[in-house]
């Protein structure tokens, strides 16, 4: 399910992020419905047939634990929502 496999991907994000460069995304192929985490530049995002959805736009800051990040789980219902007819 493409829920899970973003959250998995959303969760190792978080466990180190700074293995990422701030403009880190979420790669979905719209075919598939397979996603990765990747590292894309803006005019391949625009050029490219799969989708892309910022990392920072399926997070929040963490109420219980100040200054660190977590999974913002209406952004991601969202997202997958976004694939269900496919």
């Amino acid at each position: 399910m493409l829920k899970d496999k973003i959250e998995a991907l959303l969760e190792e994000y978080l466990e180190a992020p700074e293995a990422w460069s701030d403009n880190v995304m979420i790669e979905v192929n719209p075919e598939s419905v397979d996603a990765r985490l990747a590292e894309v530049d803006d005019e391949a995002i625009e050029t490219s047939p799969l989708d892309y959805w910022a990392v920072m736009d399926l997070l929040q800051m963490s109420v219980s634990n100040p200054g660190e990040w977590e999974i913002d789980r209406e952004a991601l219902d969202e997202l997958a929502a976004s694939y269900l007819n496919q």
